[in-house]
């Protein structure tokens, strides 16, 4: 094992098809501490042990969404960030979603058909667990969200892409902006556009959160 910590990566790649027994040594994930992404392309690639060192994840948008793949995602030990956008998870349990955006620090579900239902589980997961620090949900209606629950989301992160084509109402809008105002962990709200209804909301209330 020693010896293969000195082979550049391409070479890596090439010893662990030699044989069974270089291909077990091989697979050791202190020897790939190099690939610190992971564009995946099956369930299998999660699986593997030399990929157990990842901490960042995507998931190409072609890739179905299966109840098996999510939960290989939420045992995967060293994840950090996951990227998910572009696929389709109107289709996955509530609960298991929530799990997985809480079971990383970082996620990104922009424009994934997310419905009602999807929306609430993760956001009641946020409010109540901490260790999602940065959201982006961009592209997913959330206008069906109770706006107590969502302000509780957004005083845990520490950063938010969610106003842009989520159809968030004018009331969901102020009660982020006024949980900001009151002190949230928040670092940076991404205000882009297709964030309509912002001018529906209280320029002080929103001068103040902005100057936050």
């Amino acid at each position: 094992e020693r010896i293969f910590l000195w082979l550049s990566p391409r070479d890596m790649k090439t010893v662990v098809l030699v044989c069974r027994r270089w291909m077990q040594v091989g697979e050791t994930p202190g020897l790939w501490s190099w690939l610190s992404s992971l564009t995946v392309n099956n369930i299998e690639m999660l699986t593997c042990r030399r990929f157990k060192a990842v901490s960042q994840l995507r998931v190409k948008r072609k890739l179905t969404m299966t109840k098996d793949l999510l939960e290989s995602i939420v045992r995967h030990p060293a994840l950090k960030i996951l990227n998910i956008a572009g696929t389709n998870l109107s289709a996955i349990d509530p609960d298991i979603l929530a799990r997985v955006v809480n079971s990383v620090e970082t996620v990104d579900v922009t424009g994934t058909s997310l419905t009602a239902a999807q929306a609430n589980a993760i956001f009641t997961a946020i409010s109540e667990d901490n260790k999602l620090k940065n959201l982006k949900i961009r592209n997913n209606d959330l206008s069906a969200l109770n706006t107590g629950m969502l302000a509780r989301a957004v005083y845990c992160l520490e950063y938010a892409e969610m106003l842009s084509s989520t159809r968030l109402t004018a009331e969901q809008l102020s009660e982020i902006f006024t949980a900001i105002c009151k002190g949230t962990k928040i670092r940076k709200m991404q205000i882009a556009n297709g964030c309509s209804n912002l001018n529906l909301v209280s320029p002080d209330l929103l001068a103040k959160a902005v100057n936050k």
